[in-house]
C-alpha cells in the first residue's frame, strides 16, 4: 500500500494508514485516580479503562441504510464477569497487583465487586467475581472540574504526616515528609516465599526460588509430576508448582493420602472438568485443589477422601460379616459333631434316630419320628 500525502510528515501519513484501537484513558484520570503519594495509579487506570471499555454500548446498524437501529451490550451477564487471574495474565501484572488495583478503585467509588455462585456445565462455581461500575463516580473523575468533591486521595495522601491538614490542600503546597524515599506500600510480595521458621522442618527448599537462576524447586516425585501434567497451561508457572508441591507434602498423611492417590484423584478431576466443557480458567490449580475447605465444581480431594472412605468401611463391614458367619458355621459344625457323639452313646437316641430316617413309613411318619428324636435330644441335653 503506498501511503497518501496527508500532511507532508512522512510518519504522520503513515500512522494514518493504521487503524489502531485500543482502550480509552481520559488524561484527567493521571490526576483523579492516584495512589496514596500523589502518584498516578497506573495500574488502576489500566484496569478501569478496560472496564470501562466492556461497559460501553456496541452500535447495531441496520444493512441497508446503515442507521444506528439499536445498542447492545458487550458481556453476557447483568455485570462483567472478570477475576485477578485473567487481569493480571491481560496487563502483565502479578494477581497481588491486580486485586489491590481493583480494591484501590473499589475505595475510589468506581467500581464494586460482587461475588456469586455461578452454575456452569461442571456443577456451581463458587466467589465468581463481577464488576460493577458506578457512572456518576466515572463521570465525576472524567470531568472533576464538573465536580465540587474534593480530591478522594487527599485525606489519604495526608494522612502519613500524621497531622491534621485540610484535605483541599494541593499537592503543590504540601511537601511530603518521607521525600523520595517513601515505602512503597504497594510492592509486590507475591512472587517470593520464605520459610519462616527453622524449627519446622520440610523437604521444600528454604527459599522459593519462582524459576531464577539462583535456586529451583526441589526434586519431586513421578507422582507429583503425573498430577502436575494435567494443570491448565495458563496456570502452571513454576511458582505455582512450588506452591502446589509444598502444599502436595503438606497433605500427604492426612486419613492415609499417599502420592498415588492423590495423583490419580486430580488427574481424573481435570478430565472430569474438560469432559464437561470447563473453561481451563474455571479448573482449580493442584495447590487449589489440594487446599481444604475450597469450593471446588467436581470431584474435590474431600469427596474424593470420603467416597474411599465409604469404600472401606464397605469394605470392612463385609468383612466382619462374613466373620461373623465363618464363626456360626464353625460353631453350628461343633453343635452337630457332639451331637453325633452323644447319639452313638445313647441306645434311645440311635433308634429314634434311625426311624427319623426310615422312608418306609412315609413322609408323616418321618415328620413325627424326627419330632420324637427332638424331644428326647432336648430333654436329655438340656442345660443342668
Amino acid at each position: 500500500m503506498i501511503a497518501r500525502k496527508l500532511t507532508g510528515n512522512a510518519a504522520v501519513d503513515a500512522i494514518a494508514t493504521m487503524a489502531v484501537t485500543g482502550n480509552v484513558i481520559p488524561a484527567t484520570w493521571y490526576k483523579t485516580i492516584t495512589t496514596p503519594s500523589g502518584k498516578a495509579d497506573l495500574v488502576a487506570i489500566n484496569i478501569l479503562s478496560d472496564v470501562l471499555y466492556w461497559y460501553r454500548p456496541r452500535e447495531v446498524r441496520d444493512e441497508y441504510t446503515g442507521d444506528v437501529i439499536a445498542y447492545q451490550k458487550r458481556f453476557s451477564s447483568d455485570y462483567l464477569q472478570r477475576n485477578y487471574e485473567q487481569l493480571s495474565e491481560h496487563f502483565g501484572i502479578s494477581k497481588r497487583q491486580a486485586k489491590d488495583a481493583v480494591v484501590r478503585l473499589e475505595e475510589l467509588g468506581a467500581v464494586k465487586r460482587i461475588f456469586r455462585n455461578v452454575e456452569c456445565g461442571a456443577g456451581m462455581m463458587g466467589n465468581v467475581m463481577f464488576i460493577a461500575i458506578d457512572p456518576k463516580r466515572i463521570a465525576e473523575l472524567t470531568y472533576p472540574e464538573q465536580s465540587t468533591c474534593p480530591d478522594p486521595m487527599a485525606k489519604k495522601r495526608h494522612s502519613y504526616d500524621g497531622e491534621c491538614i485540610n484535605a483541599d490542600t494541593p499537592m503543590t503546597e504540601f511537601r511530603h515528609r518521607y521525600g523520595e524515599n517513601s515505602p512503597d506500600i504497594y510492592k509486590d510480595y507475591s512472587e517470593t516465599t520464605e520459610r519462616l521458621s527453622s524449627d519446622q522442618p520440610t523437604s521444600q527448599p528454604g527459599k522459593l526460588s519462582c524459576g531464577k537462576e539462583d535456586g529451583g524447586l526441589a526434586e519431586t516425585s513421578d507422582e507429583f509430576e503425573s498430577a502436575w501434567e494435567k494443570v491448565p497451561r495458563s496456570k502452571a508457572s513454576q511458582c505455582a508448582k512450588e506452591k502446589a508441591w509444598r502444599v502436595w507434602g503438606e497433605t500427604l498423611g492426612c486419613e492415609g493420602v499417599d502420592e498415588d492417590f492423590l495423583a490419580k484423584t486430580y488427574r481424573r478431576y481435570v478430565i472430569q472438568q474438560e469432559n464437561a466443557g470447563t473453561e481451563q480458567r474455571f479448573i482449580a490449580t493442584l495447590s487449589t485443589w489440594l487446599k481444604p475447605n475450597r469450593p471446588v465444581a467436581g470431584l474435590s480431594l474431600e469427596s474424593a477422601i470420603a467416597k474411599r472412605r465409604s469404600e472401606r468401611a464397605r469394605i470392612e463391614r463385609q468383612r466382619a460379616e462374613r466373620e461373623v458367619e465363618a464363626r456360626r458355621q464353625q460353631e453350628e459344625e461343633r453343635i452337630n459333631r457332639l451331637e453325633a457323639e452323644w447319639r452313638e452313646s445313647d441306645p434311645v437316641a440311635r433308634e429314634l434316630w434311625a426311624k427319623a430316617w426310615d422312608f418306609s413309613g412315609g413322609f408323616d411318619h418321618l415328620s413325627d419320628a424326627m419330632g420324637d428324636y427332638r424331644a428326647y435330644r432336648d430333654e436329655k441335653l438340656k442345660p443342668g
